[in-house]
């Protein structure tokens, strides 16, 4: 009798007491069971509703983001499943940054990033997460997973990265790019013996009245200087001169 005039002294508190919904710890438990049965939608609902009542619980995100991943795998069209991997690296990255130490955060975003094929970016993920976490060994097959697959991905996609060779000539080079180094090697042969030719031709040239040749260091083999500098810095210092006062007649 006392607890029912309570109740209809305040019929506020009775009616929220009447519509309280099962806790964050219950949906969380209900989503699980959904993600067993394969009915992603339902869990993805059910860790939102645990996560809109405690937004701090690192677990719910991890869990989210891993039903978002399982459920772009699934039969979906590409946008769906784009957007579902999207949620689930954002997910995975906010269950990281709630908790630094917990392993399966690091996982699940390096998981997502394996199922858009970023697999440079799941090794950098991986790699993040042992040194957050080192030698756990979940976290070492993720990385020695993630390793092989881009390798086999760059393997597909004649991706795999070679040593620079410059212009020497390996085994497994194609024709057409043993052809391009060797048209690299003339072109440089060319270029280099036409610098000879013209520093030679430009020392010849660079003869005093007295006959002596001019130091080596003096000649500036480009086109548009003369290369001759015989006064050191006091013949920059007359040009200088010469051409501000060219300026200054310019001006008047």
């Amino acid at each position: 009798l006392q607890t029912h005039t309570n109740i209809m002294s305040n019929p506020k508190k009775g009616k929220n007491e009447a519509e309280k919904g099962p806790s964050a710890e219950e949906l969380k438990l209900e989503g699980n069971e959904a993600f067993k049965m394969e009915d992603y939608d339902r869990a993805i609902e059910c860790f939102s509703g645990a996560i809109k009542l405690d937004p701090t619980n690192h677990i719910f995100f991890s869990n989210r983001s891993a039903t978002h991943t399982a459920k772009a795998m699934t039969k979906v069209r590409r946008k769906v499943a784009r957007h579902h991997i999207m949620q689930a690296i954002v997910d995975a990255k906010k269950c990281v940054s709630l908790d630094r130490k917990f392993p399966k955060g690091y996982m699940r975003w390096a998981t997502a990033l394996m199922v858009q094929a970023e697999y440079v970016a799941a090794v950098k993920v991986a790699k993040k997460g042992l040194q957050a976490v080192p030698e756990h060994p979940q976290l070492l097959k993720t990385l020695a997973t993630t390793k092989e697959k881009l390798a086999k991905f760059e393997e597909d996609n004649g991706l795999k990265k070679r040593k620079p060779s410059g212009f020497k000539l390996r085994d497994d080079d194609t024709e057409e790019e043993k052809r391009y180094k060797e048209m690299l090697k003339e072109i440089r042969r060319q270029f280099l013996e036409d610098h000879q030719r013209k520093e030679k031709s430009d020392r010849k040239r660079l003869l005093t009245e007295e006959g002596i040749v001019l130091p080596r260091a003096n000649i500036v083999a480009t086109e548009n200087l003369s290369g001759f500098q015989p006064f050191g810095d006091y013949f920059n210092k007359q040009v200088k001169r010469r051409r501000k006062r060219k300026r200054i007649r310019a001006h008047d």
